[in-house]
Formats: C-alpha cells, structure tokens, sequence
C-alpha cells in the first residue's frame, strides 16, 4: 500500500506541474476530472481518478490488456501530449509522403494491368528461350504456343569467323520480315500482271507473319491489318483474271475460230469481255434485221451465214462472217450514243444466220472504261471496212450487181444518208458536238469516207442548220437538250456492276 500511494502522489504532482487537463488523456471522465480540479472534491479523488485515467491510456499505447484497479502495476511514462497547432504541422509533413505512397501504388497497378494486357494481346504469352526443343516438351504445350516458341526462338548463322567474330542469330519471324521487302523489290522488276499480283501476295503473307509473331513479343496491329487488306485486293485481282481467261479458253469452237481468224489482235481476254457482253440472235431466210429509216440502236457481229444490204430495194452488197452491222463511225472512233438512222436494209440471204448484237450505250461505255478494248475494237472495225469494200470490189467485178452507174449512185446515197444520221446523232447529243475531240473524230471519219463540204453542207441543211451555226454550236445549242429518250433501268446498273467485278 505504501508504495501504491506514493505513486499515485508522484502523478498527482506531474499533472499538477505540467497543468495539462486531464480531458486530453482520456475522454471517458472529462467531466468528473474538470469539477474535481475546479475544487468541487478533494484531491485524493481526483489523484485517484488521473492516475487510473493515466494508467488506462499508457496500458492501451503499449498494446497491453486493461488491469484491474485493484492490482499493483508499474510506472509509466506518459506520452508526450502535442497541441492543435503542433498535430496539424504534423498532419502536413506527413501528407506529401502519404500521396507519394499512393501515386506509387497507382503506379503498380497501371504497370500490372499493362502487362496483363500485354500478355492477352501475345498469343505467346511469356517466352521461354532456354526451352528444349525436344517432341516431348512440344507436345505438353498448345499449338499456337508451339508455333510461336518456333517462329521467334534465334538460331545461329553459321557466319565464318573471318567474315565476323560476333555471334549471329536470327529467327524464322525475323527472316519473313526481311523476305517481305525483298519480294516486293523484286515485284517492282515484273512485267506480267499476273506474276506481279502473286509476288505480292507472298510478300504482303510473309509481313503477316512478321508483325503478329513479332519477336519483341508485342502483335504490331496497324501493319497487320493494311496488309490484310492488300492480301484481299491483290487477291480478288488474281482471281479475276484467273476467271476471265477461264472464260477466254472456254468458249465454243466456232467464237473460238471467229477470234483466231479476224480478231487475232485483240487479247483473248478482251474478245472473251466483246462476247459475254453480247446477245446472240438467230434469224431466217427473208428475215429483216434492219430496216431503212428507221432508228436502230443496236451494232450486230455476223458469226454465221451472209445478208444483203438493199438500198431502196436493190441490193448495194453482201455481209458474211465477221463483218459488222450498223457500226456508225465506231471505226473511226465517233463514240455516238443512243439511236442512229438506218440508210439501208439488212435482210436475211441464206438458210440459217447467227449474230451477236450489242446495245450501243452498252457497247461505249466498255470501250471507254477499257482503252485497251476501244483501241483493239476499232482496229478490228478498220479491217472490217476493209474487208467490205473487197466485198464490193468483187461484186462490180463479176456483174453482180446489175448497172454499174446506177450502184454507184446508191453506194453515194447511202454513204451520204450515214453520214447525216451521224450529224443528227451529234445534234441530238451536245456533249459530243461541243467536245473538241469530238470534232476531231467527225473530220477523220470525213477523209476516210470521202465526205467534202458540198456533201457536208447539205446534211447541214437538210437538219436545218447552216455551216456558221455549225461552227458556232454554242449560241444555237441553249434550247437543246439530250435527246435520248433511252433510259437505264436497273438491270443495266447490276449488268455494269457485274462486268465490273466479274470482267
């Protein structure tokens, strides 16, 4: 007992010494503690009531269970006591280190996610180079994770030591990169179409292989995805072609023979593009194909049989294999749309006679999509002339066309009836008159036809126009407009599209 009182004494004379209430060491008596120190009980009691108050606090800071009252416990130090001001100059030192603390937390976690991306996006995954190559540690793993371990493990070049000392390794990845740009120098040195798509196919398939087994582990996405795409175009062009020269070799006998004796120069695919777009007619003996006057907008191929052109019910001369019907100026390259005047009859001479017939609107715009097609079409439309006036030559020769005088002023009619149903074509479209070239056009096809001014002049005024008005087309032309009343359906739209994607 003696040594409990005179410690208790001992705090009783440290809290009085130190004047700190005892409020601020534990909030359970606060008010007991404050009315016994402003004199309102005796100073056992409250010596009593700080030195339990004290001894319960200095307990709990040392992390011990709570003593009873009753038993004898040692002395303590007391914990030093800060004020408002001295805690909150704390609380600020201590926060820039609580925000480091948490900007590095952040920043493990932005880096784990990171690599748990990274990991989703390798198909690989974490890469093992030390792994043995052996069939047993192979066939434990997933195929992909075996064909990625393949393709980005190094290997060593057998270099020799004098050419370099250093350690050389490359990987199967690393090698299909590098095969990729050299197959597309080596494209730029092709000249066949064909040969040069496929190389780049092959190329742009091996740069596939570069970028997602990339050897830094990581799928480069923005190269993979463009040569997805030139793999795509390069091979819808292969098998275009593939499938237009299977059309080409596919044809029959006689379309076959047709080509290789009057068309040999055109390219089998172009004739391959001229036939399929055509439409095949059957006609009889005394059968009518055109008649005189009257608009035709069609251009006939003859593949079997022969026909006679009558001009005012006589015949001026013959049409047999592979001559042309109702060309209009296509020779010479007058690309006239819609209707054009027929100056002639084309009738029906034997048995049985085949044609393919296009529609002129159709016909114009495959030759001008495809130069090449225009240039090989009116090659074949020049010999055709060629071959016609052979014909007539031959005719005049053997009497087979009864007064000579009188079938040469036919033949002059009706050069000079095609030749105003020319004009009238021009005037009925003023995109063709107003073009320069177009002008240029009209003026060939007048010196291969023989057409001079007097002949000239008098289309002109039989259209009702005069030379000046010719001239100057674009004073006269405001109150025209095109006069085709051909409209597209939709049909023609899908036909266009599909020979567009198809050949």
């Amino acid at each position: 007992m003696t040594r409990r009182v005179m410690a208790e004494l001992l705090v009783a004379q440290t809290t009085t010494r130190t004047r700190t209430p005892v409020s601020s060491i534990s909030g359970h008596s606060n008010a007991n503690v404050r009315q016994s120190m402003l004199g309102g009980r005796n100073a056992r009691t409250t010596t009593t009531m700080a030195s339990s108050s004290i001894r319960l606090r200095c307990h709990s800071c040392l992390g011990r269970s709570s003593y009873s009252s009753n038993r004898t416990r040692p002395l303590v130090q007391p914990r030093r006591l800060l004020s408002v001001h001295q805690q909150q100059q704390q609380h600020h030192h201590q926060q820039p280190q609580l925000y480091r603390a948490a900007g590095r937390q952040q920043g493990q976690r932005r880096l784990a996610k990171n690599e748990q991306r990274r990991r989703k996006a390798t198909l690989g995954g974490s890469e093992n180079n030390t792994s043995n190559n052996n069939s047993e540690a192979f066939s434990d793993k997933p195929w992909m994770d075996t064909l990625t371990e393949f393709l980005r493990q190094q290997r060593t070049i057998p270099v020799p030591r004098w050419v370099t000392p250093s350690h050389q390794t490359i990987s199967i990845s690393e090698v299909c990169g590098h095969s990729s740009f050299v197959l597309v120098a080596l494209s730029y040195s092709v000249d066949d179409f064909l040969l040069l798509r496929c190389i780049a196919v092959v190329g742009s398939t091996a740069m596939l292989v570069f970028t997602y087994f990339h050897p830094y582990g990581r799928i480069l996405w923005l190269p993979f995805k463009w040569n997805v795409l030139f793999i795509a175009l390069n091979s819808y062009r292969i098998g275009k072609v593939l499938l237009e020269r299977h059309f080409a070799d596919n044809f029959p006998s006689d379309i076959i023979a047709l080509r290789d004796d009057h068309f040999h120069l055109m390219d089998p695919v172009e004739f391959a593009k001229l036939v399929r777009l055509g439409t095949e007619e059957s006609f009889q003996r005394g059968d009518v194909l055109v008649r005189q006057g009257q608009d035709n907008r069609h251009v006939r191929l003859v593949l079997e049989g022969e026909l006679e052109v009558h001009r005012n019910g006589k015949m001026t001369y013959l049409l047999d294999e592979a001559n042309f019907v109702s060309e209009a100026g296509l020779h010479s390259g007058l690309l006239l749309p819609g209707a054009v005047t027929s100056c002639c009859d084309v009738v029906a001479r034997t048995e049985k006679v085949r044609v393919l017939k296009w529609d002129r609107d159709e016909l114009l715009h495959l030759m001008e999509r495809d130069v090449h097609m225009q240039h090989a079409l009116q090659n074949a439309m020049s010999w055709d002339i060629v071959r016609k006036l052979k014909q007539q030559r031959f005719l005049a020769s053997n009497d087979l066309v009864g007064d000579q005088k009188e079938w040469t002023q036919r033949r002059n009619e009706q050069s000079q009836e095609r030749y105003t149903a020319i004009l009238r074509n021009m005037l009925q479209h003023p995109k063709t008159l107003l073009n320069k070239k177009g002008r240029v056009l009209l003026h060939n096809y007048r010196v291969i036809h023989r057409i001079d001014d007097e002949h000239h002049n008098n289309a002109l005024k039989e259209l009702g126009w005069t030379p000046e008005q010719f001239e100057n087309p674009k004073k006269h032309l405001k109150q025209l407009r095109d006069m085709d009343a051909y409209s597209r359906g939709w049909q023609w739209y899908l036909k266009d599209i599909y020979y567009r994607a198809f050949g």
